[in-house]
């Protein structure tokens, strides 16, 4: 992005956060075992899968887990190109409007058509709309901590908490572990939520949290 980076918007990475641990369930549970926003996990599926002839998510659809990661990669860049030529804020909200419209699509598509050999294509899309999130926290880390991979908040709390108990040398607190915690906490009530809702829905469940984000930066103005 060509400007300086724009503040974080307050609550955006914890619904960003919530969306991320939603869409990834919802799909996970509807797709047999496609990761769309952790798309490194559909290798560890995947080797699981022929190490045992098939036995783990032998009706995952194989292929999309080995094209996740291509196109994901694809998605981030052009993104990154795409926030090259806008202005910091500008380009800011372009993508979390076009990953929230894709999202919404997605959802549109699966609640008129219902589940079928289209929802590849509707894989396809979340997993492009998933890259466009991750590239947004990486182009502007003001937002906060990772709001799609929780690996590394995780692991940072967990430092924090043995520095408060005394197990390790203590250090200053930095004023990121709130933010951590809300993100930790808005991954897995979005992970909750995406499995619940999925059951009723299908796919088109994605479209809850598409919405809400889409409400959130229309407040936003």
């Amino acid at each position: 992005m060509s400007d300086g980076q724009p503040a974080a918007a307050p609550g955006l990475a914890s619904l960003l956060a919530f969306l991320s641990g939603f869409v990834d369930t919802a799909a996970f549970i509807h797709m047999s075992g496609l990761f769309v926003a952790h798309v490194t996990g559909n290798f560890v599926l995947l080797g699981a899968a022929l190490a045992t002839g098939g036995a783990i998510g032998e009706k995952g659809p194989h292929i999309l887990q080995l094209a996740a990661l291509p196109i994901f990669f694809t998605a981030a860049m052009l993104t990154g190109a795409l926030a090259y030529r806008l202005s910091a804020e500008r380009g800011l909200k372009v993508i979390l409007w076009s990953a929230s419209l894709l999202t919404a699509a997605v959802a549109g598509a699966s609640a008129w058509l219902g589940a079928g050999p289209w929802d590849t294509a509707s894989a396809v899309v979340l997993i492009a709309a998933m890259g466009m999130l991750n590239a947004a926290h990486r182009l502007n880390p003001a937002m906060g901590p990772p709001f799609a991979l929780m690996t590394g908040n995780v692991a940072a709390l967990a430092i924090r908490a043995a520095q408060v108990l005394h197990l390790a040398p203590p250090a200053p607190a930095t004023g990121t572990e709130a933010k951590m915690m809300r993100a930790v906490a808005g991954f897995a009530l979005g992970c909750a939520c995406g499995a619940l809702a999925q059951v009723w829905l299908g796919l088109a469940a994605v479209g809850i949290p598409a919405i809400l984000l889409m409400a959130r930066l229309s407040w936003r103005g």
